[in-house]
């Protein structure tokens, strides 16, 4: 029989494997709402959903121990926010946002790195489920 200790952190197993597989799909939805905020020059609302997304990423994965991620969606949330608070911002940050960016990408785990139900290739539905998950 199992400790409500030992539920509880199967419990928090589970959440980060399905988060480190989730990551990638994050990392996308901020590299796409940035190409989209570059090329409306900055508008207001589409630079406060790429902090929000940034905000989200950097709390979600610092909790659930991919610290680098944390660290570096961090520092695109930083930068960010300073573009939004400078008319100039988004042209003078602009390379700093893409070196952020391209820095959040890189912090990804790899494979190897990952528990191995958390890498391995298993398929996945709509929801970002695996086949045959609820």
């Amino acid at each position: 029989m199992s400790t409500p200790q030992q539920l509880f952190q199967g419990f928090l197993d589970e959440q980060r494997s399905e988060y480190g597989r989730s990551l990638p799909d994050k990392v996308r939805q901020i590299e796409a709402r940035w190409r989209f905020v570059a090329s409306s020059g900055g508008e207001a609302n589409s630079f406060a959903e790429l902090e929000r997304l940034a905000h989200t990423l950097a709390g979600t994965a610092g909790t659930l121990g991919f610290a680098a991620a944390s660290q570096a969606a961090k520092a695109l949330e930083l930068l960010v926010q300073r573009a939004m608070q400078d008319a100039a911002g988004l042209s003078v940050l602009h390379p700093d946002i893409e070196r952020a960016i391209g820095l959040l990408q890189e912090s990804l785990p790899s494979a190897a790195a990952m528990p191995a139900d958390v890498s391995a290739e298993t398929p996945v539905n709509s929801l970002g489920k695996p086949e045959g998950a609820g």
